[in-house]
């Protein structure tokens, strides 16, 4: 029962934040406070359902951690999921600061100058244009139809 309460909430929450983030996309701040709930509200569901109620504790917390900290919005979320790219094969692990090739394409996300992202064989990874340095990943993107 509780797991079915708290997949009821995420959702719910989940729902909230992209619609929210539309209202707020020019303001920076405000970007962040929809990235840390949206993490928040995955983090605290994975780590629920995994662990119980101190794993959504700490997995809510880690969640709103890495999406305020990113500055990838629910929106820019959105873009990625309805135009993917063709996928990259990468060898080894790619975590937040990994320096993505000169031999990889990164496509932009429209309507950011400083954000693009790339396709792996399962999973979708946020990229500073500036560096080329990977600054978030949402884990698996299910593409849009």
């Amino acid at each position: 029962m509780k797991k079915m309460l708290l997949a009821s909430v995420a959702i719910i929450a989940m729902g909230v934040s992209p619609a929210f983030a539309q209202i707020i996309k020019n303001n920076t701040d405000a970007g962040a406070a929809v990235g840390a709930s949206s993490g928040g509200v995955a983090g605290a569901v994975a780590g629920g359902l995994i662990f119980g109620p101190i794993g959504a504790i700490i997995g809510g917390f880690a969640g709103a951690t890495i999406g305020a900290e990113a500055g990838v919005e629910a929106t820019d979320i959105d873009y990625v999921r309805l135009n993917p790219t063709e996928p990259v094969v990468i060898e080894g692990d790619i975590d937040v600061g990994y320096t993505v090739p000169e031999t990889v394409t990164i496509a932009n996300v429209e309507g950011r100058d400083n954000l693009g992202y790339f396709y792996t064989e399962d999973r979708v990874y946020f990229v500073d244009l500036s560096n080329r340095a990977v600054i978030y990943s949402p884990g698996t993107v299910v593409a849009g139809q």
